[in-house]
């Protein structure tokens, strides 16, 4: 990930330098560059149908069996403290959001591995398996969440830890 970035941010200064003038300001050129990354790291639209998930029984988690709801989808990974650190407000946000909202944490390590994460935590939220792997949804950095509406589609994709239990993102995610 960090050769890919690295080279990303290599080549985005190379062409964003022949553009500029020399007479540019450093806060300037910082600001450029953070919009032009931005802009070239932005995920392609998704197709959500495609994602392959199971619980951790190993069945097959539907797109199908999800219309209609709201799907709050947060890929994580037990290694990853910021991930683990937001789950608490994950908790309490899909307490508060109730029946409207299906809560699910995606991880793509081995079952057993997330079996034996899931049974230390009480959380209210279902902890899943995704065979998708993540770079073919362009996640590059976790925990990465896509909001997706009733008609099954990707509204919107935050990258890094919130808490997700604040009443201004409460309003938000309800407004989906």
């Amino acid at each position: 990930m960090n050769h890919y970035f690295n080279l990303l941010i290599s080549l985005l200064l190379v062409f964003t330098g022949c553009s500029q003038s020399e007479t540019s300001s450093a806060q300037s050129e910082a600001k450029i560059s953070e919009e032009t990354v931005t802009e070239a790291v932005a995920a392609p639209e998704i197709d959500v149908s495609t994602i392959e998930l199971i619980d951790l029984e190993g069945n097959p988690i539907t797109w199908e069996s999800l219309r209609g709801k709201k799907v709050f989808l947060n890929f994580w990974a037990t290694w990853c403290k910021p991930c683990i650190v937001e789950m608490p407000s994950m908790h309490k946000a899909s307490a508060q959001l109730g029946d409207d909202f299906v809560f699910l944490a995606a991880s793509y390590e081995e079952l057993d591995k997330i079996q034996a994460f899931a049974g230390q935590r009480d959380f209210n939220f279902q902890f899943i398996h995704s065979k998708t792997p993540f770079e073919n949804l362009n996640i590059y950095s976790i925990p990465t969440t896509f909001l997706i509406n009733e008609e099954g589609e990707l509204v919107e994709t935050v990258v890094g830890s919130r808490p997700w239990d604040e009443a201004e993102t409460i309003n938000r995610l309800k407004a989906l």
